[in-house]
């Protein structure tokens, strides 16, 4: 089995090497044949799957696999690399390359007329890289590495058409929103660092690998205070919140939808937005000792799965709709880990990237019109995302064990808004772009096929493992799924104008970024340009402070210092001078002076007696 996981060095820089290949062509001006990149590209992601599947299949489920190389090492500090393979690694690995090897498919047909098509392939196989090298990271050091890695590859992919402004700028606001996640992620690390560093007695601890997490989080917890540990656990949640796009920071996601198609489907269904989950499954340890965090968590994701709900009802643009679905779906996982529920929420993170990608990817281009074929694979979809049927009915049903009967009301009422933004989506596409026949093209087709037989033969999988339990009714989402299907064809609804404004710029949170944020920004950087140009250009305030303070010495100096120095120098000559007085050499008047002396300490003596004996009379 060793030998196995040996090979996955060569499966996650297989990606890394084909994108430097076709780099190095393009640079260099070297002929690259688009058959060999198709190849090649396809095989890196289809050994990938094959492997990453027959390990899962043959490593024993609690087995855990390592190996680390030395990389950094600072005195007793060592950070390694390497790589690192357990279950939850497999699983979402495997799911990166199945949905990746589909959707490089479809990119062949949808980039087949575009020039910049080589760059486009690249990309996508450095993607493949980073997240693959992120999934299989040993520790949290290396997992940062990728991490932003991911956020830069990601940013180069929705920027692809980067000589468009409002694609160029919609890049540019995905990656300065994910900077907020890092940077927040970078100080957990280092804090957690800096803690084990000073209480552990193994500085291998230091480095926070995954092997040793539980210890880690276990020293963390007995040697800090609770608000320092809850400090920490909180920057973990916000560093996945902003990465899987949850409140209040899923608007990034919206932004992403300026992107290809291809890559939209890719970064929607089970590579970037899904890091957030694996960060929180890594990390988990650290929550199970606290009980406020996994509440943070399951409330979270809550309250993502609502108001995204509620504002894809009112989108016009599909891509739009699937976005804010992605969140809202998304917050459903999130609210499973914050129950402690990691099957489930493994299980509907499968479910969701198979689901999400074969949506995006039936979706009909622009005011392209939309096949029979495609429509009926993108109902099929909808259906399964809201629980219906297929894999989706069955993540559903899982999430809604719960001992309370709430969250079961919210999770089926998220599930009816599913159905009726997908069944409206659906409808405002045909009236608008029109139906017809499949003009058939095999990369077209092939990955809604066959991501729909993923979805099957996940769904039939979990029937014949698991005993599903009935406590998710999906007849009444079909209801509404129906009831909306004659809203939209029959009936036109009268428009609350003030209720759709909320709901469709996603209740004013990218707004008040826009403009709160941006403005307050741009307040602060407009006050250090002034002080940078008009009080410390070319040295204009030290210059300024030093004559002043040069003026202020001076003056204390020559007012204050010579004066008290002037005076010390009198009163010594005129000490001196009664000194010389008083030795006269006359024996007499010394004893004149000593007598004197001795009757007033006598004097002050009896005084002082007298006043103490009334004291204590005055006492007793």
């Amino acid at each position: 089995m060793n030998n196995i996981c040996d090979n996955l060095f060569l499966i996650i820089l297989l990606p890394l090497w084909i994108f430097l290949i076709i780099m190095a062509g393009r640079f260099f001006a070297v002929y690259v044949n688009k058959y060999v990149i198709y190849i090649l590209t396809l095989l890196s992601s289809f050994s990938g799957s094959l492997l990453c599947g027959y390990m899962l299949t043959t490593m024993p489920i609690d087995s855990i696999y390592e190996n680390q190389i030395p990389f950094i090492k600072i005195n007793d500090f060592l950070i390694s690399a390497g790589i690192y393979v357990d279950r939850a690694a497999l699983i979402f690995a495997l799911t990166l390359y199945t949905v990746s090897f589909l959707i490089q498919i479809f990119s062949i047909y949808y980039m087949n007329n575009d020039k910049k098509k080589y760059r486009f392939f690249a990309l996508l196989n450095l993607f493949n890289f980073t997240l693959s090298g992120l999934i299989f990271s040993p520790n949290m050091y290396q997992m940062y590495v990728f991490w932003e890695l991911v956020g830069l590859t990601s940013y180069l992919l929705i920027g692809f058409e980067y000589s468009k402004p409002e694609k160029s700028l919609a890049s540019k606001k995905v990656f300065i929103i994910n900077r907020i996640g890092d940077t927040v992620l970078l100080t957990g690390i280092i804090i957690c660092s800096y803690l084990m560093y000073s209480y552990s007695p193994s500085k291998s601890l230091t480095t926070l690998s995954f092997m040793d997490m539980n210890t880690i989080s276990s020293f963390v917890y007995a040697y800090t205070p609770d608000i320092l540990f809850l400090f920490v656990c909180i920057l973990f949640i916000i560093a996945a919140a902003v990465k899987s796009a949850q409140f209040p920071f899923y608007t990034w996601l919206q932004d992403a939808m300026e992107a290809k198609l291809p890559v939209s489907s890719l970064l929607h269904s089970a590579t970037l937005v899904s890091l957030g989950i694996y960060l929180i499954l890594r990390t988990s340890y650290f929550y199970t000792l606290s009980g406020i965090t996994l509440k943070i968590i399951a409330i979270t994701g809550l309250l993502t799965a609502i108001i995204c709900s509620f504002s894809a009802l009112v989108q016009n643009n599909p891509k739009k709709v699937l976005a804010y679905s992605t969140s809202a779906q998304l917050g459903l996982i999130f609210y499973a880990l914050g129950v402690l529920n990691f099957k489930v929420a493994i299980i509907m993170f499968i479910s969701h990237a198979i689901t999400k990608s074969m949506l995006f990817v039936t979706l009909p281009d622009n005011n392209q019109k939309w096949s029979y074929v495609k429509l009926g694979l993108f109902i099929l979809g909808g259906l399964s995302l809201s629980g219906i049927i297929l894999s989706g009915y069955i993540s559903k049903s899982f999430l809604c064990i719960s001992d309370y009967d709430i969250s079961r009301s919210i999770i089926l009422f998220i599930s009816i808004l599913t159905a009726v933004y997908i069944t409206r989506i659906a409808i405002l596409i045909v009236q608008k772009n029109g139906l017809e026949k499949l003009n058939f093209n095999a990369f077209e087709i092939m990955p809604s096929v066959g991501l729909i037989l993923l979805n099957i033969s996940f769904f039939i999988y979990l029937q014949v493992n698991y005993k599903v339990p009935f406590y998710y009714n999906s007849f009444i989402v079909l209801f509404f799924v129906l009831l909306t299907l004659l809203i939209c064809i029959k009936i036109k609804l009268p428009r609350i104008s003030y209720v759709y404004d909320i709901l469709s710029r996603g209740f004013y949170l990218d707004t008040f970024y826009t403009t709160v944020i941006t403005k307050s920004y741009g307040k602060i950087a407009e006050l250090c340009d002034f002080v940078d140009k008009k009080l410390f250009s070319e040295y204009g305030i030290i210059i300024t402070i030093s004559k002043f303070l040069i003026k202020l010495f001076g003056f204390v100096e020559k007012n204050i210092i010579n004066k008290i120095v002037d005076l010390i120098i009198r009163a010594a000559r005129w000490t001196s001078k009664s000194d010389l007085k008083v030795q006269s050499g006359n024996i007499q008047k010394y004893n004149f002076y000593a007598f004197i002396l001795l009757s007033v300490a006598v004097f002050v003596m009896v005084i002082a007696y007298t006043a103490i004996l009334e004291y204590i009379g005055k006492i007793n």
